[in-house]
């Protein structure tokens, strides 16, 4: 099945529409996943189901609850595993890397997350170093919500956006 076939699928159950985004949400902002999981696909997606008149509401709701939790189990992921990824050979060569993490977020802190949500390319790697890098539980949680927030805006505007281009060649 691809992606395609998925896409249609969802258009004839637009019940499942929120549920789907929130899945596809989820895999671009979780850190195992979205290593290999690029960002353009929500965004096709998300265009996809606009352009099917699936609501923009339970699009962007669903991206942006989806993407929130891929970032808690990206952040406990990193808090939990941290010390023992940072004790493999692998990592102890590449300290200078934590270390400029936290560096990174003890001076913007939870600016720092809400930066990253927005950059695809480091997005997954945002809450996961953060986790590694010990920041506090709720300076994590409150800029994690922010940061879904405003991507969830963001997107709302792509879709938008690339809907009424889109509708110029119609």
């Amino acid at each position: 099945m691809n992606s395609e076939d998925i896409l249609n699928w969802i258009i004839l159950n637009p019940e499942f529409a929120g549920l789907a985004m929130f899945a596809i949400g989820f895999l671009e902002s979780f850190i195992i996943s979205g290593i290999i999981w690029p960002s353009i696909i929500l965004l096709l997606f998300a265009i996809g189901l606009s352009e099917a008149d699936i609501g923009l509401i339970y699009i962007c709701l669903g991206a942006g609850l989806g993407s929130w939790i891929g970032d808690l189990c990206s952040f406990y992921t990193g808090l939990f595993f941290g010390p023992k990824i940072k004790s493999t050979q692998f990592m102890s060569k590449r300290e200078d890397v934590f270390l400029k993490g936290e560096k990174f977020f003890n001076k913007y802190g939870w600016g720092g997350i809400v930066i990253g949500r927005l950059v695809p390319a480091i997005r997954p790697f945002i809450p996961f170093i953060a986790g590694l890098s010990s920041m506090k539980n709720i300076t994590f949680l409150f800029s994690s919500v922010a940061a879904c927030i405003i991507w969830t805006v963001a997107l709302a505007i792509l879709v938008i956006g690339i809907d009424n281009i889109i509708s110029l060649f119609n």
